[in-house]
């Protein structure tokens, strides 16, 4: 999964005209976090959430699905489910993407619902940076017509901040980004 995760950060510095390991520097030596969940049937699904809104705090995060699905993105301000698909592995964007790309491209804002009666697993492994890392605006994308959009920040205080004030929505990120 760490190959797949760098070659996919190498593939979208390439589109925005970097060095294809810009991203991949940035970041440092992953910190690679695994994560398997396990949502029991709910007899009433629509008065739980089995994951609250949030995105992904670190750099990119990659997920397998069983086939029972319950994952939801917001696209367009609605919820949308990610239909499972067997041997895909879903790839979803995270808040450090976000910054060092100046907004280029957008961290994933998801959810897990719950199903009536039939039982969930996925399986998260989470490509973070070390706690250490500065990260900010890659300045190859930084001009007079696009100014940055967010300040440089420790990884480490990230995700303080993200675990102090909880994953609700974005608000983590938003909280970085600079005044115009």
């Amino acid at each position: 999964m760490k190959l797949l995760a760098e070659r996919l950060l190498g593939f979208i510095s390439e589109s925005l005209g970097l060095k294809s390991n810009y991203i991949q520097d940035a970041v440092g030596e992953f910190y690679q976090n695994i994560t398997i969940s396990y949502y029991p049937p709910c007899p009433q699904p629509e008065l739980t959430l089995g994951l609250q809104t949030h995105s992904d705090m670190g750099a990119l995060t990659l997920l397998i699905q069983d086939d029972v699905g319950g994952l939801q993105v917001l696209k367009d301000g609605e919820w949308v489910t990610v239909q499972p698909l067997s041997d895909a592995i879903v790839v979803i964007l995270a808040d450090q993407t976000q910054v060092i790309t100046n907004g280029e491209y957008i961290s994933a804002q998801h959810r897990a619902i719950t199903n009536a009666s039939r039982a969930r697993l996925s399986v998260a492994t989470f490509h973070d940076p070390a706690k250490t890392v500065k990260i900010s605006p890659a300045s190859e994308l930084v001009n007079d017509s696009s100014p940055p959009l967010y300040r440089e920040v420790v990884y480490g205080d990230y995700v303080s901040s993200w675990y102090t004030k909880g994953p609700e929505g974005k608000r983590n990120l938003d909280a970085l980004l600079l005044k115009s």
